[in-house]
């Protein structure tokens, strides 16, 4: 079966954060014998097509000047803040990914598409009939918030016949207050298991140990892309020595984005041991996030209302067996309910993120399963 799989975000390489559960979805999908097309905005990798075995990656011009609408901190905060170059940009990459899903559907048996706006959209206006399952990740449902007239659009997914799927409740919830009622599923994304065939190439070898690292003590680690929504920089000021502690907490980042300069200056200027790990290949993320002791997903809620959907990353840290900090934002604090070693503090405040990773780190530890 081939099926097509429309994103606005999607790796650029072994190791690049950006779209990389869209990836492991296409990784299970090859997994399972079919032939994937995919459809991804630009994102300062090469356009045009490429083709890898079983799967096609076409590439379509996203760009905004010398910058990617899609990159940075995101499309919802470039538009924004873009004016009427962002909105043009995001115009024209809309009908270029509906040209694109056009001329390609007669091949597609079904389509995935991941992010309401535009990729959903594009499906809805060029291949209504195509079967369509829409994954809505968390901004796309903040866009179509701000959007003069996106309870329209709402509702017009809403008739579609698309399946929709909503990585947590509170998602579901901000679309049904849109749509004026309840649709699709709650469906967090599902890590892969370590091991499973690599969208890009094979991992390196010589995988990371405290050890290799030179890391003593205790270990906080995050997985994500360096940007504000991600709430690193209290990561940082909560990993900080306060009054009565020994030390700082070491603190591991991995992901690469726009906010690194700022953070490492910010934890050189606090005294925290921060390791900036960058981008690893995606199937070390496993080996790294063992070399922690407790992972943290401190993302906040933008003033635009753009909160976190679920985090895949966050989702694996817990699979791998380790216990979590996570903010209320969004769907974070749904996790507490499904899994025991999750603490749920207060989006933005870094007084709280750090009492729950110091005064509950040794508990945390204890009660974390087996690797």
């Amino acid at each position: 079966m081939r099926v097509g799989v429309l994103t606005t975000s999607y790796p650029r390489g072994a190791g690049d954060f950006a779209g990389w559960f869209v990836a492991e979805r296409v990784r299970a999908l090859l997994a399972e014998g079919h032939e994937v097309e995919v459809l991804a905005a630009g994102a300062g990798a090469p356009l045009g097509t490429t083709h890898e075995g079983r799967l096609t990656l076409t590439r379509l011009p996203s760009s905004l000047g010398d910058a990617d609408l899609f990159g940075g901190a995101g499309a919802p905060e470039t538009l924004e803040v873009g004016g009427l170059a962002a909105r043009w940009a995001a115009a024209r990459f809309s009908a270029a990914l509906a040209s694109a899903v056009a001329a390609r559907a007669s091949e597609w048996a079904r389509v995935e598409s991941h992010w309401l706006a535009p990729c959903a959209l594009a499906v809805v206006a060029a291949a209504p009939s195509l079967p369509h399952h829409a994954t809505a990740h968390s901004g796309d449902v903040a866009l179509l918030e701000r959007l003069p007239f996106g309870r329209s659009l709402v509702r017009l997914l809403a008739r579609s016949g698309a399946a929709l799927a909503f990585v947590s409740e509170d998602l579901r919830r901000r679309f049904a207050a849109l749509a004026g009622a309840l649709h699709g599923v709650v469906a967090p994304l599902a890590p892969s298991a370590p091991g499973g065939p690599p969208v890009f190439g094979s991992p390196r070898a010589g995988a990371p140990t405290r050890a290799s690292l030179g890391v003593a003590g205790p270990v906080v680690m995050s997985v994500a892309r360096l940007v504000p929504i991600k709430g690193l920089d209290l990561l940082v000021r909560a990993c900080a020595r306060r009054a009565g502690d020994a030390a700082p907490l070491n603190l591991i980042l991995v992901g690469d984005g726009p906010e690194r300069d700022r953070l490492r200056s910010l934890a050189e200027g606090l005294g925290v041991p921060l390791r900036l790990a960058g981008v690893v290949p995606r199937d070390d993320v496993p080996a790294w996030l063992r070399v922690a002791d407790v992972y943290a997903q401190p993302s906040r809620t933008l003033a635009n209302g753009r909160a976190e959907g679920m985090p895949l990353a966050t989702l694996e840290a817990l699979s791998c067996g380790l216990p979590a900090v996570v903010s209320d934002s969004g769907g974070l604090a749904e996790l507490r309910a499904a899994h025991a070693r999750v603490r749920v503090v207060p989006a933005g405040d870094a007084g709280s993120l750090a009492a729950a990773l110091r005064v509950g780190l040794a508990e945390l530890i204890t009660t974390r399963a087996p690797l």
